[in-house]
């Protein structure tokens, strides 16, 4: 005959493993519940997290990828031909001032994530690969790399830096950088630039 303390004990265990069998089904079973992050898929090495306000699952991306499942290279939106507007803002040399010309650039994209070239720098077909780095909060923001463009200093031609932003419909961008070159009388000319491209 069963004792009154093992019906007890017998019956908190079945409640347990009923409560354990529930727990499984509702939280593990992929695609169970939206309030999880079970079945839902994050590439590129993103990863799930569900939000503390809307109790929805959404992907966390790594830097360089964006979209409800980091499907999305942020470096994608710069690819292309643009038309290019280079204006002279500033200038030690007041022949250089406001000078403004049009020409054709190339944004290719490079080896990693979250960088792209400039192809034919300031109208230039020997300023070739000219690295710009998205900023790693928003892809809709990059800065010049001015280290990358040693080789312009043959033509006494030096970039010393810059930043710009595409559009929200990633059909214009913008952008101010600061070179510095060397004028027929040997003495170093800084200019500041402002460019403006559309795609084509």
């Amino acid at each position: 005959m069963v004792s009154r303390k093992s019906r007890v004990l017998i019956g908190a265990l079945m409640t347990i493993f009923s409560f354990l069998s529930l727990e499984y089904i509702a939280c593990n079973k992929p695609g169970a519940s939206t309030h999880t992050c079970n079945g839902y898929v994050c590439v590129n090495n993103g990863y799930c997290r569900v939000d503390t306000a809307t109790f929805l699952p959404h992907c966390i991306c790594p830097t360089g990828y964006e979209g409800n499942n980091c499907q999305t290279a942020s470096v994608t939106k710069y690819i292309g031909q643009w038309y290019m507007t280079q204006t002279i803002l500033g200038s030690d040399s007041t022949i250089h001032d406001s000078t403004v010309s049009h020409f054709t650039v190339f944004l290719k994209q490079s080896a990693t994530p979250t960088t792209f070239f400039i192809e034919n720098f300031s109208n230039n077909p020997y300023y070739n690969s000219v690295t710009c780095t998205m900023d790693s909060i928003h892809s809709s923001i990059f800065y010049i790399d001015s280290l990358s463009t040693a080789h312009m200093l043959f033509d006494h031609y030096q970039l010393l830096g810059g930043k710009g932003s595409i559009s929200t419909n990633d059909s214009m961008i913008t952008a101010l950088f600061y070179v510095r070159h060397l004028s027929p009388t040997s003495n170093w000319i800084n200019d500041t630039i402002s460019f403006s491209m559309t795609l084509q």
